[in-house]
């Protein structure tokens, strides 16, 4: 996935080094493990082991309940939805209202799906799952990662590059047909067909219309802020510090902390 997204070049460094999740890599004395994080596919936590037996982890991005929660000392944690009033009350119901959304919409044409890496490669996999009998386009690039996900064991179904003679035919014919693309690929929708944006930032409505053909779905691949409060709770951290690269709102996931578990909490700049 690194060589698609990054150049090759850039993947194939001798200063990378793959691990499998649970499978410690031991440096200069300390450990390094990977464990799932439950946010796109491949991606990890990391739990360092230290010489003196301290255990400091770093979840990166993830979500409940496919994360793996890991009991350590210091934890050093995502905080985009970190705001309490972030909370989805609807997390069971996102996944089946998408997939009747694009079966209803696909009776009028094709149905383009716009979103990021990670969260495209999920739905295909529901596509395929729930067993939608129109042709999937994908994107170049994410038909490139798909195929890399499949060397490694997922399934997907059949699908097609829109670069390829056959995607290429299925977007000229206007036949009802799923596209899926990334979000910066928006002004290539046609005007009068069917467009689902893949969203997080939806708290109140797994889908929501937007216009006529237009509609928001609540897919994230985060966990929402009830879940990373869930975490720390069951990892049971000496403290914890929130990472604040993303949105802004580590300060207050630092505060709910300290004020809900008794744990001492801090955010990053």
């Amino acid at each position: 996935m690194l060589g698609i997204l990054r150049g090759e070049k850039k993947a194939s460094s001798s200063k990378i080094r793959t691990l499998d999740y649970s499978k410690p890599l031991t440096y200069k004395g300390e450990k390094i493990t990977f464990y799932k994080a439950g946010h796109i596919f491949g991606a990890a936590q990391v739990l360092l082991q230290t010489k003196g037996g301290g255990r400091i982890l770093y979840t990166g991005d993830f979500k409940l309940p496919e994360a793996q929660i890991i009991p350590t000392d210091i934890l050093v944690m995502e905080a985009t939805y970190g705001n309490p009033k972030q909370r989805r009350r609807f997390k069971a119901d996102v996944c089946a209202e998408l997939i009747s959304l694009i079966f209803d919409s696909l009776k009028k044409g094709p149905v383009w799906v716009l979103g990021y890496h990670g969260k495209l490669q999920e739905v295909l996999g529901l596509l395929h799952k729930e067993k939608i009998k129109a042709p999937v386009v994908l994107q170049d690039k994410i038909f490139k990662v798909a195929k890399a996900f499949e060397r490694h064991g997922l399934k997907f179904g059949k699908y097609h590059s829109a670069k390829m003679k056959a995607g290429k035919k299925l977007i000229e014919s206007y036949e009802p047909f799923v596209a899926l693309f990334h979000l910066g690929f928006e002004e290539e929708v046609p005007k009068d067909a069917v467009k689902v944006t893949l969203s997080g930032w939806e708290f109140e409505r797994p889908v929501q219309r937007m216009g006529k053909n237009d509609w928001v779905v609540a897919l994230s691949d985060h966990s929402d802020f009830e879940e990373l409060i869930e975490y720390v709770s069951k990892s049971k951290p000496r403290s914890v510090i929130t990472d604040n690269y993303r949105v802004g709102d580590a300060p207050a996931l630092a505060k709910e902390i300290k004020r809900r578990l008794g744990i001492p909490a801090q955010s990053m700049p």
